[in-house]
């Protein structure tokens, strides 16, 4: 499933924004993004996305979907880690 995703990354209380477009497995089928299986999912596949890599005493990861063609009950959502 092709996915662009808006990440912002907070480090020390800098933010860092990129976008970027990856090709990852379907997600559930379900009605709205406010399902624990879509988390499940963006846990599994959108999280490892997040980050740089380095260690920080505050940290946090947030990620919007921007486009989603085929589940377009994406669009629009952020997940968030670390907050």
């Amino acid at each position: 499933m092709r996915i662009t995703i808006q990440f912002t990354d907070v480090y020390d209380g800098h933010e860092y924004e990129r976008t970027e477009t990856h090709d990852l497995p379907v997600a559930p089928d379900v009605d709205h993004a406010h399902d624990d299986l879509v988390d499940e999912w963006a846990d599994a596949h959108i999280r490892p996305l997040t980050g740089t890599g380095q260690r920080h005493s505050e940290s946090g990861y947030f990620a919007e979907v921007l486009t989603c063609t085929q589940r377009p009950y994406l669009v629009g959502h952020e997940f968030s880690w670390g907050v």
